[in-house]
């Protein structure tokens, strides 16, 4: 009976020692780093995606609206 019971109490001891050993030799911190160097691309930290060419902003432009535009910018001035 009791070499049965200490026989018990080496397994289960191995056993919480083997998943403290894994515990230990996965890093939260580690696979979390990797992640964010995946998510983060190929632009460097701090720097922003190329932008557009201001000519392609203004392709779009209503007659209508700068003519409405031009109208209350000369009424801004009036005043």
């Amino acid at each position: 009976m009791e070499s049965q019971a200490e026989a018990l109490n080496q397994l289960t001891s191995d056993e919480l020692e083997g998943k403290f050993a894994l515990l230990e030799t996965s890093s939260v911190d580690d696979d979390l780093a990797s992640l964010k160097k995946e998510l983060s691309g190929s632009t460097k930290k701090g720097e922003l995606p190329p932008g557009r060419p201001v000519t392609s902003a203004l392709k779009f432009q209503d007659p209508e609206i700068e003519k409405e535009l031009n109208e209350l910018r000369q009424k801004a001035k009036e005043y």
